[in-house]
């Protein structure tokens, strides 16, 4: 079935294409399907809810998957009957049950009827047509359409220029926090008196990035390790501190900063704080690295430090980008 205004949030195939990653665009757009086995979701045993990789849309729950041993994530119902309708699927040889996302006609994947009690159901649903919100992040992520997030690590011009460059953040703020003087000036910060680290506030779409890899792309975005600063710049005033806003914040950073230190086997140099208070930066260093690319530091630390990143995320990169 073509995508078609069928759909009341159907978009032309090249706008799935500038949204979506290569690998959701192959399956959920020209309806492919994974390797069983390899694909992220089939042995996720978490607990929390699977909802549209394309629009944030709740699925399916961990309260109805399954092992059906077929490589693929299983479910005996969706969350909602009314977020997915069948289509009657006869290529390769044979005709199936299609899965699709009903507000947006993509494909989702097939269902079958050997499933268990009581729907003797079983939808098999391709991991890359999903996006997994764990339990503790469930109410913030489908309540809100926009969250805000608060980050220290290093110079403020290179972790905006990383953070903007993010599917599902809408805006990046430099700004100064985490110290104990109020209005605090670039020159003032710079003394490293006042306490505060140059941070970065980040505006972003939860339906789309959760908390949890925006503090994947904090850790995988500078050197972990080092202390009172990022590369060339050292100092309190670049120390690398995550704030947290509530419980659930504070055990996602807890836990990613444990498994990374078990993972590099050294101490991890961020200090996880509650968050108090943020102060906005003076307006020329606003999105400095967009609008000076020819200044030697962004040549030479911030443009690099964006590539390394952007290397190691390909799939959480926007669209132009690159």
């Amino acid at each position: 079935m073509a995508l078609n205004e069928s759909f009341p949030a159907a978009k032309a195939d090249e706008a799935w294409k500038s949204q979506l990653t290569e690998k959701q665009y192959e399956i959920m757009v020209k309806k492919g399907t994974e390797a069983p086995f390899e694909n992220e979701f089939y042995n996720n045993h978490e607990e929390g809810i699977y909802v549209s990789a394309a629009t944030g849309q709740p699925l399916f729950s961990s309260e109805t998957k399954f092992d059906s041993g077929t490589g693929w994530p299983s479910f005996s119902k969706p969350i909602n009957e009314d977020a997915v309708i069948w289509v009657k699927d006869n290529s390769l040889g044979m005709t199936r049950d299609e899965v699709i996302e009903k507000e947006t006609g993509l494909h989702l994947g097939h269902v079958f009827d050997d499933g268990p009690d009581p729907t003797g159901l079983r939808y098999c649903i391709n991991s890359a047509a999903l996006k997994f919100i764990p339990k503790d992040e469930v109410e913030a992520a489908t309540s809100q359409q926009e969250a805000t997030a608060y980050f220290a690590s290093g110079c403020f011009w290179c972790v905006e220029a990383v953070y903007e460059s993010v599917k599902g953040v809408k805006e990046s703020i430099s700004g100064y926090a985490g110290g104990h003087t109020k209005n605090p000036t670039y020159e003032e910060s710079n003394t490293g008196k006042t306490g505060h680290a140059e941070a970065v506030k980040i505006i972003y779409d939860p339906s789309v990035v959760s908390f949890s890899q925006l503090v994947d792309v904090y850790f995988g975005s500078q050197n972990p390790t080092q202390v009172n600063g990022q590369g060339p710049d050292k100092g309190s005033q670049y120390r690398s501190i995550i704030f947290y806003q509530n419980d659930a914040e504070k055990k996602v950073i807890d836990e990613k900063k444990a498994a990374l230190a078990k993972e590099l086997d050294a101490k991890i140099a961020a200090e996880v704080k509650p968050f108090d208070k943020f102060w906005e930066a003076e307006g020329y260093h606003q999105n400095y690295e967009r609008k000076h690319p020819e200044n030697p530091y962004i040549q030479n630390v911030s443009i690099p430090r964006l590539e390394r990143f952007q290397a190691k995320f390909p799939d959480l990169i926007k669209d132009g980008k690159h």
